[in-house]
């Protein structure tokens, strides 16, 4: 009985981490898959083969959150924005004190990890931005950093909490997530060792913020803004196509 219960265990873990890294990489790759795909939905170059991207990436996550809830039917619980007032776990290093409300810690950490966020960015395009771009693209800017995030979150947030929950400790849970998200950044912007090392700490945190939340909510906003600079930066900088 034991040996069987050890056996269910180890499938379920590796199913929990085989799938998501699967669903992250044909999602890394989409870049590569896409590029060739010449199907106009919007007259500029740049933004044309995004949004083409955008709709690989929706259609991935869905058929991610879809195995995800066949297989563990229930993971669809994480599907809501979860509860904020509930009290965070102590981690001392970061000075998480236990039962901080999530929203004070939300709160904190979106602002830090968005500065940081700009920070790079800044280092990286600020001297090609132009920012009189801004407002024309600006709609596409909201709806790219809607959809990349939402995901993003769905493979790398809700289909690994979804799937590990229950078959593995969260601190586990929370250590697979920051690296399923975070190693496929080193191909994305930032990118590199500093881009692994940041989006690893932001899967980390926000994994955390979906295991005592039960939701998405949390991880899916801090995403979203995030994703708002990056997409403000890459989409007015000058060596894209006007």
């Amino acid at each position: 009985m034991q040996t069987e219960l050890s056996m269910g265990t180890s499938k379920q873990t590796i199913l929990g981490i085989a799938i998501p890294s699967a669903f992250i990489l044909a999602y890394l790759g989409g870049n590569y898959l896409t590029q060739n795909l010449n199907v106009p939905l919007v007259e500029n170059v740049q933004v044309n083969q995004i949004f083409i991207f955008q709709i690989y990436g929706l259609i991935l996550s869905f058929s991610a959150l879809l195995l995800t809830i066949w297989l563990k039917p229930d993971s669809k619980n994480l599907l809501k924005f979860g509860n904020i007032q509930d009290g965070a776990r102590a981690v001392q290093w970061l000075g998480i004190k236990e039962g901080e409300s999530w929203y004070g810690v939300a709160a904190s950490y979106l602002i830090v990890i968005t500065l940081v966020t700009t920070l790079f960015m800044y280092m990286g395009f600020g001297d090609k931005a132009d920012w009189s771009k801004l407002t024309p693209f600006l709609p596409f800017i909201l709806l790219f950093s809607i959809t990349n995030s939402f995901s993003e979150e769905l493979i790398t947030r809700f289909s690994v909490v979804g799937l590990l929950h229950e078959v593995m400790k969260p601190s586990t849970i929370m250590i697979a997530s920051a690296l399923i998200f975070g190693l496929p950044h080193y191909f994305g912007n930032p990118g590199g060792p500093v881009g692994v090392i940041m989006a690893g700490f932001l899967g980390w945190i926000l994994a955390k913020s979906v295991l005592e939340t039960k939701g998405i909510g949390v991880a899916w906003g801090v995403h979203f803004v995030q994703d708002v600079v990056i997409y403000s930066f890459l989409l007015t900088s000058n060596n894209l196509p006007k």
